[in-house]
């Protein structure tokens, strides 16, 4: 059978409309996979950081999803974060523009932490993040 060829799952207007909100350029690599996978899910979705605790990628976000978490933790918060997807418990993963933490991934938990313990740096980069994930046999056997 023909396989068919997919749209992009968010648009260049899209990452322009997420590039003006915090007025950064993306990266080509964090571009395409935003294009390729919002929205989805992958079995490759737990990540261990280097204190060894666990993480769970449960989707990656739609663009109207990232968009409005995306404006919310800038205006709200005066941070610059790119979320992309999020955990099993709604907390968010984000690539970190802020000066201190630029290209890091950082965990918003949303809830359960003090404000001085909301954001959480856990890779050092999106890169490490994305090889770092593994599937729950990679991870549990």
């Amino acid at each position: 059978m023909k396989k068919l060829t997919l749209y992009p799952r968010m648009g260049d207007s899209n990452v322009r409309h997420i590039e003006s909100i915090i007025n950064i350029s993306l990266s080509e690599d964090f571009k395409d996979f935003l294009k390729a996978n919002a929205g989805l899910s992958h079995y490759e979705r737990y990540f261990f950081d280097k204190d060894k605790t666990q993480w769970e990628v449960q989707k990656y976000l739609s663009y109207p999803e990232l968009f409005k978490i995306e404006e919310e933790l800038f205006i709200d918060y005066h941070r610059k974060l790119v979320p992309f997807a999020y955990d099993p418990g709604g907390w968010h993963f984000c690539l970190s523009f802020d000066k201190d933490t630029y290209g890091k991934i950082i965990i918003n938990r949303w809830t359960d932490h003090l404000p001085e313990e909301q954001f959480l740096v856990i890779a050092d980069t999106f890169e490490e993040f994305i090889n770092g994930l593994k599937t729950e046999e990679e991870a549990f056997s």
